[in-house]
């Protein structure tokens, strides 16, 4: 019966060890990779631009970038207000504004940790339909496309991240973050008055979302039905 018994527990003990021994040869269970730490952003040396006019008002606008010829080279504005993100090549970190009634300049972010991707202003002046000899009307509103944080964890700011949609009058006065979570701007329109719509898709759906532009606020949002096999 001892012989039996010891037998078995002999058993048992080389049972174990070669499920061990099988285990070191496999290496890490592939379904529980290890990843390693997500890259670090690195600090980055920001410029402030020459200041442009803002055509039809009393303020003047510069970037706060990683553009090194910022300040050998002026830009208008509306060169900056395409549907490209990053148009100018360089990431922007902030906004500058001048107010020449004021004789006081802000930025339009408290600090410069941000990338905005893209700058829109409203109304978008129509060109071929204004007068040679009457200017395009004023811009009113900006909206902006922000990155805030590494999303995608792979060490930098950009399109590929998490976007945020802000909204400021033309001076860059009530910034207000109106819409998180964007994944990418796939239209946007401007009502006369004081509504603008944004077409947008956040986590594979589309949505479109009113915004009343003089409270900041988004009135409605909905999501666009279009059929289950369209993200």
């Amino acid at each position: 019966m001892k012989r039996k018994l010891i037998l078995f527990i002999t058993v048992i003990s080389l049972m174990v060890v070669s499920a061990s021994c099988t285990q070191l040869l496999s290496g890490p269970n592939p379904s529980q990779p290890n990843l390693g730490p997500a890259p670090t952003l690195q600090p980055v040396e920001k410029i402030l631009s020459v200041f442009t006019p803002i055509q039809g008002t009393n303020y003047l606008l510069a970037r706060i970038s990683a553009d090194p010829t910022s300040r050998e080279s002026s830009a208008n504005p509306l060169t900056w207000i395409d549907s490209s993100y990053r148009s100018s090549g360089y990431d922007v970190y902030n906004y500058v504004f001048f107010d020449l009634d004021s004789e006081t300049y802000h930025r339009l972010l408290p600090t410069n940790d941000t990338v905005i991707l893209q700058i829109r202003g409203f109304p978008v002046p129509d060109y071929a339909a204004t007068e040679p000899a009457k200017p395009p009307p004023p811009i009113e509103w900006w909206l902006y496309v922000m990155v805030k944080a590494d999303t995608n964890k792979n060490g930098n700011l950009d399109y590929e991240d998490k976007k945020t949609l802000g909204i400021s009058d033309v001076g860059g006065n009530g910034f207000a973050e109106v819409i998180p979570d964007v994944d990418n701007l796939l239209g946007d329109i401007y009502k006369e008055g004081s509504t603008l719509f944004v077409i947008y898709n956040s986590n594979e759906k589309n949505y479109l979302a009113k915004i009343n532009l003089l409270t900041r606020e988004v009135v409605t949002t909905t999501e666009m039905d279009l059929g289950e096999d369209v993200k």
